[in-house]
């Protein structure tokens, strides 16, 4: 997914011709393994199969798990953001200043 794309993940919905069809599954797809109760169905996971294959999809779906796992614990703990977004942000090649060689 571009960099550009993940700043639309919140509005996907909304947002027409930002993503690829195979995007916008595992997007749907990863939101419907992450619920509080969780919501796949065999149909919605058979378009990123079919798009990825088996192995890939089995591999999407641990790192969305894991991914899961982690903000559950975070949560948990009561860990919130440390703002690194908001410092660290990857800025567009034509922002990034420019150095002599």
């Amino acid at each position: 997914m571009a960099g550009a794309n993940i700043d639309q993940v919140p509005n996907r919905r909304q947002s027409t011709g930002v993503y690829t069809e195979l995007e916008r599954a595992v997007l749907e797809y990863a939101e419907a393994m992450t619920g509080t109760e969780p919501t796949v169905t065999d149909e919605l996971a058979a378009r990123p199969v079919a798009a990825l294959g088996e192995p890939a999809f089995v591999e999407l779906t641990m790192t969305v798990a894991l991914e899961d796992l982690r903000s559950r614990v975070n949560s948990a703990f009561g860990l919130t953001s440390q703002g690194f977004a908001a410092a660290c942000a990857v800025r567009p090649p034509a922002a990034r200043p420019t150095t002599a060689a």
